[in-house]
């Protein structure tokens, strides 16, 4: 039972990997850009499942949540200001 959230969310950033590795299959700068972001959310979900498996305590489990949480919003606005900054540079 202890490691069934890790390998949920360990199975919910399988997604993000995925589509890093679809979007990159394109050559060009904007879909390389897109794929990076997509793989370090990919990542960070990654990360946060490992952290929460060998924590010890209810407080370090919530610091790694709060902290994932925080990078993975926080690249979802970067893809998001990407994706309008390319938008208006055509």
């Amino acid at each position: 039972m202890h490691a069934l959230a890790p390998l949920l969310l360990a199975a919910s950033g399988l997604p993000a990997l995925l589509v890093g590795a679809w979007v990159g299959r394109s050559g060009n700068v904007r879909s390389r850009g897109m794929a990076l972001h997509w793989v370090m959310i990919g990542l960070a979900m990654q990360a946060g499942a490992v952290g929460i498996y060998f924590s010890e305590d209810g407080r370090q489990v919530r610091g790694i949540v709060i902290a994932m949480v925080v990078l993975v919003n926080a690249l979802i606005a970067s893809m998001a200001w990407q994706l309008h900054r390319n938008r208006k540079n055509r």
